[in-house]
């Protein structure tokens, strides 16, 4: 009975994430032995064990989740950090661009020394991108308690410069049939990076609008960062998977356009957005005196 009570009463979390990873190598144990088609007792025994270990994944799933998840948030709100992070979201937009603006100067790192040992505008384009997006998220970072406004105004400005060089990144790109280039798997994983990025800068994008102007400003930079995951998701897929017959400059030149008019029309709407709500606040001032 006290074995029954543990399996499907009161298990332990811990046991709970041991069956799930048990399962997961036995899935994929089951599945390489269909696919390479080996038959015999040990082969249905891998099957049998799989199925149970699924099949209890599936109940603990349906009937601990809540408590599963009571023990999970327990655990983050031991520590000051972890419960910071996961309950206010301005530090949570600040913590994952300090994040984003540690990956902004690697790459801007390695493109400018390419750039000077081959000469090449290509990558110099790029670099110079990933500076600007540096100084962007620098400059928001280190201001967010201070001069907000004027480092909101900023960085609009450097958005709409951004677009610029990003531009002359795609008319390289199209010139030269320049392409980011995903070898072997790594290109399925960037895929799924890509759509990953884009979809939750575009969710966070939209919940900022409310928020602080330096968690505003961080969201359109970030948004305007996953915009060229695409363009760089789309070059490597035509590289690997179009053949002659696909005109890839076509599809990377209106991919490229509407990036940049992307990056360009978010860096116009950071300024005519902040004009709007301050002529709004004024009037909203000047009734209350009236009052």
């Amino acid at each position: 009975m006290k074995i029954i009570d543990f399996l499907f009463k009161k298990p332990r979390i811990w046991f709970i994430f041991l069956i799930y990873f048990l399962t997961v190598l036995a899935c994929a144990g089951a599945i390489t032995l269909l696919c390479l088609k080996i038959d015999g007792v040990p082969t249905y025994i891998a099957y049998g064990i799989a199925a149970c270990l699924l099949g209890y994944s599936v109940y603990t799933v349906v009937r601990f989740t809540p408590k599963i998840k009571r023990g999970i948030m327990a655990a983050i709100y031991r520590f000051g950090f972890t419960k910071k992070f996961t309950s206010e979201y301005d530090f949570r937009t600040l913590i994952t661009s300090t994040a984003s603006l540690a990956l902004n100067i690697s790459y801007a790192v390695f493109n400018i020394v390419i750039a000077i040992i081959s000469r090449s505008l290509w990558y110099g384009a790029i670099g110079v991108y990933h500076l600007l997006l540096v100084g962007m998220r620098s400059d928001v970072l280190l201001s967010r308690k201070k001069e907000s406004l004027a480092s909101y105004i900023r960085c609009a400005s450097l958005l709409t410069l951004l677009s610029f060089f990003l531009s002359l990144a795609v008319w390289q790109m199209v010139a030269k049939d320049l392409a980011f280039v995903r070898f072997g798997w790594t290109i399925y994983a960037y895929a799924a990076f890509a759509f990953y990025k884009i979809t939750m800068a575009t969710i966070s994008f939209f919940k900022s609008r409310k928020n602080a102007l330096t968690t505003r400003a961080l969201r359109f930079v970030g948004l305007a960062d996953a915009s060229v995951s695409i363009l760089t998701l789309q070059t490597s897929l035509l590289y690997t998977f179009g053949g002659d017959g696909v005109n890839k400059g076509a599809f990377n030149a209106a991919t490229g356009a509407v990036v940049c008019a992307l990056t360009l029309g978010l860096g116009i709407s950071m300024i005519v957005m902040v004009v709007l709500e301050n002529k709004r606040n004024n009037n909203i001032g000047s009734n209350n005196e009236r009052e």
